[in-house]
């Protein structure tokens, strides 16, 4: 699921303010900023992030943090703007075109999703973010069988690999597929017991 998901359970209980240090070198800003992000901090973190870009306008890792804090905002244009940006200094940067894909998913731009995602698996056949992001860009322009086949092509990575075996029950229970879903669903109750419960929420009774 990519870096986004180390801060979905982040602790909402946090100090109501945060003094930033003045300066400091682009990777410690950096730093500073996910530390910021895992406590749910998003706002602080980005000005973190900023003052990184301050001190290094042109490390992608930095671009793709702020990208990531504004999709935890649900600021998906925004987001989809510093990861373009992001792989516009590091043409190679494969989890910038996941997220990209994903996001430009979420605004509706299934094409230029698809486009992404497979521009990230040109670059490492063997991402498993990469094939799940794929095939969640075909689960949402419709194109069912393509999605079940990027997620089998992630499962043939990795059998375990959870998030394929989610994506592939969503492509099952479109094609009303129950007893498919299902399946999916008793893969993944011992393995991710969450995703498996969210799975299981949107299979119909």
């Amino acid at each position: 699921m990519g870096l986004l998901d180390r801060f979905r359970r982040a602790d909402a209980e946090e100090p109501a303010s945060y003094a930033a240090p003045s300066r400091g070198s682009a990777e410690e800003h950096n730093a500073a900023g996910l530390e910021l992000m895992g406590r749910g901090l998003i706002a602080e973190a980005i000005e973190e992030f900023r003052r990184g870009l301050r001190a290094d306008s042109g490390s992608a890792e930095i671009c793709y943090n702020i990208g990531v804090a504004h999709d935890h905002l649900s600021e998906t244009k925004k987001a989809a703007e510093w990861y373009e940006r992001a792989t516009r200094i590091a043409p190679d940067f494969v989890e910038a075109y996941c997220e990209l894909g994903a996001a430009y998913g979420r605004m509706g731009k299934g094409l230029e999703a698809i486009k992404t995602c497979i521009q990230a698996i040109r670059l490492d056949p063997t991402h498993l973010n990469a094939h799940n992001s794929l095939a969640l860009a075909y689960f949402h322009w419709g194109s069912y069988p393509e999605a079940a086949k990027a997620c089998n092509k992630a499962l043939a990575i990795d059998p375990g690999y959870a998030e394929a075996h989610y994506t592939l029950g969503l492509v099952h229970i479109d094609l009303g597929e129950r007893d498919k879903a299902l399946a999916r669903y008793n893969i993944l109750k011992d393995s991710d017991p969450p995703l498996a419960q969210h799975l299981l929420e949107q299979i119909p009774k």
